[in-house]
């Protein structure tokens, strides 16, 4: 026999919001159960044939970067082979609104190259041409040299010769 509990609107409403009277239903409960404990998976790239074209842009919603620590950036988890050289290019849509500054690093924080202007190239552009010495999947940081600075890029991965 259910007893009934009388309760003023007040408590009644708390209760509801805390989802004990009428609990989460249907997709909310699915996806609550699928999340618990779970991190979410990280894309990882791959650098094909005609290589890997990412257009982006770094903005105020994007995290700070660990190492220019005023500077918003984004991590790109890419792909290499052991012995393969890479010419990594970040390009900005407008140099004088980003500065782009890229670094590669591997799965464990270790920096591995660090460019700011390309070489020899008479930009503020960044190139880094990189030959790993194992395979694995590196983190390709995308940032910029000036501190919370936003703007249009792209990020190029090509193999060379």
């Amino acid at each position: 026999m259910k007893q009934l509990i009388k309760i003023s609107g007040l408590a009644f409403a708390a209760l509801v919001l805390a989802g004990l009277l009428y609990p989460a239903t249907g997709d909310a409960q699915q996806k609550d159960k699928g999340d618990k404990g779970k991190q979410k998976k990280e894309k990882v790239y791959e650098v094909g044939a005609d290589g890997l074209k990412i257009e982006t842009k770094l903005a105020e919603t994007d995290a700070k970067d660990k190492v220019r620590i005023e500077a918003y950036c984004k991590v790109y988890l890419v792909k290499m082979a052991k012995g393969t050289k890479y010419e990594v290019r970040m390009n900005a849509a407008d140099t004088k609104e980003l500065d782009p500054l890229l670094r590669i690093e591997d799965a464990k924080g270790k920096e591995f190259a660090f460019n700011d202007d390309a070489p020899g190239e008479n930009t503020l552009n960044s190139r880094i041409d990189f030959t790993p010495e194992e395979d694995g999947v590196y983190r390709i940081i995308t940032t910029s040299f000036n501190k919370e600075a936003k703007g249009d890029f792209t990020l190029l991965i090509k193999t060379i010769k």
